[in-house]
């Protein structure tokens, strides 16, 4: 029935050209698994997640860059060869983790799930290592396809912070694919309004996936509000709650954390998918009435929803109590029907209207 916003896949093979046309689609690598979501959670609100990468035939480092990569070599041997994950890598993976701020799996083979060698990504490792004592002091893995690489997981010794080791290492992750014809560099995701993910807006020009057209164009162009599919959510829906409070109704635009539901029970394709909606009655027996805006169509959905019992089975009660009852909605929903879908925001407030109107005489 709708867009599908989340979805992963755990392939047993994958050719390069596979993984050139995943990317290409705004899918990226996690762990053994391969995956897209556009809308992210944390911080207890939802997030924008905005594709990006840098297509490599046009592009040249920036002064800067070459600086770096430049005063680097002075200090650091550099090489890229097929990945390796061993005591060395761990131990150094360990003093980075010990001093990030942010959640990482326990080892790297964890985080790229790699603990065999049996893996169906062909993924590659920058090392950098110190010059006079040869100890690995930075490491970054990326995967390769035909005519594109995504760049996984980058480390780096902490208290080598001032020479930019971590994206030194994407720098050189470039280098690698400039002198491959690799056409495109896939950093992973940025986030509007959440500026920890802006240094691979460093690297150059960059371009993002849009969602509403299934193609990519200049980051310069994007404009948040209207392009990052949850800022487009809270723009619409927000404006539809104004039109309904001019019509006597009193509605609030409320968040819905279990928006991701489809990922975890594959069985059932009907979950609610977005992370906002808008609530027009109490939960009564099994249905619920709530409006949602499509970012991907610009179309508001009018949709009838059921509860699903099997929350306490997909999500973990305690993340559950996080969410303050006034502005979340944490009732597992799915949807039973599309009642009405419009990009008029004053049709859908009348007919919200008279639907509430309608329920309250039954009341």
């Amino acid at each position: 029935m709708f867009f599908n916003y989340a979805e992963k896949n755990t392939p047993f093979t994958l050719s390069p050209e596979s993984l050139d046309w995943h990317l290409a689609k705004g899918w990226y690598r996690m762990g053994s698994t391969i995956f897209t979501t556009h809308f992210l959670f944390f911080k207890n609100r939802p997030y924008s997640a905005v594709w990006i990468r840098i297509d490599l035939q046009p592009f040249a480092f920036s002064k800067s860059q070459r600086r770096l990569l430049r005063k680097n070599a002075q200090l650091f041997e550099v090489a890229v060869a097929p990945r390796v994950i061993d005591e060395e890598h761990e131990e150094l993976y360990d003093r980075y983790a010990a001093d990030f701020d942010g959640r990482l799996s326990p080892t790297i083979a964890d985080s790229l799930e790699d603990y065999d060698g049996d893996v169906v990504f062909n993924t590659y490792e920058v090392s950098v290592r110190e010059r006079i004592s040869g100890q690995l002091v930075a490491c970054s893995y990326f995967d390769l396809g035909n005519d594109s690489a995504a760049s996984i997981l980058g480390i780096f010794d902490p208290a080598l912070r001032t020479f930019s080791l971590g994206y030194y290492t994407m720098l050189l992750e470039m280098q690698y694919c400039l002198d491959r014809n690799i056409r495109y560099y896939y950093p992973g995701y940025v986030v509007p309004d959440y500026h920890r993910f802006d240094y691979k807006l460093r690297l150059g020009p960059a371009q993002y996936y849009d969602v509403r057209t299934e193609s990519w164009r200049a980051y310069r162009s994007l404009d948040p509000l209207r392009d990052g599919p949850v800022e487009a959510q809270v723009h619409a829906l927000t404006g539809l709650v104004e039109q309904l409070r001019r019509r006597g109704q009193t509605s609030t635009l409320k968040i819905y954390p279990l928006f991701e539901a489809g990922l975890y029970d594959i069985w059932n394709d009907d979950y609610y998918p977005y992370p906002y909606l808008v609530q027009l009655s109490e939960l009564a027996g099994k249905s619920i009435f709530v409006v949602a805006y499509d970012p991907k169509e610009s179309n508001y959905f009018l949709l009838e929803c059921r509860h699903m019992a099997q929350t306490q089975l997909l999500f973990n009660a305690e993340y559950l109590r996080t969410f303050h009852a006034d502005g979340f909605v944490t009732d597992l929903l799915a949807v039973r029907r599309l009642l009405l879908k419009s990009p008029q925001v004053s049709y859908v407030a009348d007919v919200c209207a008279t639907l509430r109107g309608g329920q309250q005489q039954q009341a």
